[in-house]
C-alpha cells in the first residue's frame, strides 16, 4: 500500500512540475495517477483481512509441534505461537521511528529493513530481538537478544561467499553458550536448524501462511528460543 502512495506522490509532483514549467497537462495521465490511491484503498482492506487472520490464528487438529501464522511481515499486528494446541506466546514487529515502517513496506524485502521483534511468552517473560547498529541508510543484519531487558544472546545473518554461490540463506543464533545455525535454499524450501553440525529441527510452510517447526527432540530445553529464531529467519529472508 505504501508503495502505491509513494508512486502517486511522485507522479503528482512530476505532473505538477510539468504543468508549471511547460504548461502541459493531460487528463488521461491524471486519471491513471488516481488509480494508485484507489488501489491502495483496496490493498488496505486485503491487508486488514490478513492482519485479522494472523491475530486470530489457532492451530487445526492436524497441526503438531510448534506452529504460527505469518501472513503479514510489516505491521505491528500481534501474532501467536503454539505448541500443538497450547498457546505459548505472542509476538509483533516494532519500529523505533514511524518512517521506518514506511520504508519497510515500500521495499521488496521488508524483513531486511529495520526488523525488530518483541515476544511475550506464556510464563510472563519478554524476549526482544533488537537490531544492532540500526541506522538511517540501511536495514539490519545483526540483532541482540534481550530477555526481560537483560542481554542473553545475539543473531547475525550469514552472507558468506559459500552461501552466495549455493543461493543459500543462513543465520547464526548464539544463546546459552551454543551456536545454532539456520539455513534454507530460498522461498518455499525447508529450513534446517543445526547445532554442532547436527540437524536438531526443521521448519517449513505447511499451508498458506502457516509455518511449522518440528524438533528432533520435543523435550529440548531451548525449544522456545529456537522457534523464535525460526520466526526471525522467516521475517528476514521472506520465507
Amino acid at each position: 500500500m505504501s508503495r502505491l502512495l509513494v508512486l502517486f506522490i511522485a507522479g503528482f509532483i512530476g505532473m505538477s512540475l510539468r504543468y508549471i514549467l511547460n504548461g502541459e497537462f493531460e487528463a488521461n495521465q491524471l486519471f491513471t495517477l488516481l488509480l494508485f490511491p484507489v488501489g491502495s484503498i483496496f490493498l488496505l482492506f486485503v491487508m486488514k483481512y490478513q492482519y485479522n487472520k494472523d491475530r486470530d490464528f489457532k492451530p487445526e487438529p492436524q497441526d503438531q509441534y510448534m506452529v504460527t501464522m505469518m501472513g503479514d511481515r510489516v505491521s505491528r499486528t500481534k501474532k501467536h505461537m503454539y505448541l500443538n494446541t497450547d498457546h505459548i506466546g505472542s509476538y509483533q514487529r516494532c519500529y523505533s521511528r514511524w518512517w521506518k515502517r514506511v520504508v519497510a513496506d515500500v521495499m521488496d524485502n521488508p524483513g531486511q529493513w529495520y526488523l525488530n521483534l518483541n515476544f511475550s511468552l506464556s510464563n510472563g517473560d519478554t524476549v526482544t530481538f533488537k537490531g544492532r547498529n540500526e541506522n538511517n541508510l540501511k536495514g539490519n543484519s545483526e540483532w541482540i537478544i534481550y530477555r526481560n531487558d537483560r542481554q542473553i544472546g545475539t543473531v547475525s545473518t550469514d552472507y558468506s561467499l559459500k552461501n552466495a554461490t549455493k543461493l543459500q540463506e543462513g543465520l547464526f543464533l548464539e544463546y546459552g553458550d551454543q551456536t545454532y545455525y539456520y539455513k534454507s535454499f530460498g522461498i518455499g524450501s525447508r529450513t534446517e536448524i543445526s547445532l554442532d553440525d547436527s540437524v536438531i529441527a526443521t521448519g517449513e510452510r505447511v499451508r498458506g501462511s502457516v509455518y511449522q517447526l518440528v524438533p528432533d527432540n520435543p523435550d529440548h530445553i531451548e525449544l522456545e528460543m529456537i522457534f523464535m529464531g525460526y520466526i526471525l529467519f522467516n521475517y528476514q529472508f521472506g520465507q
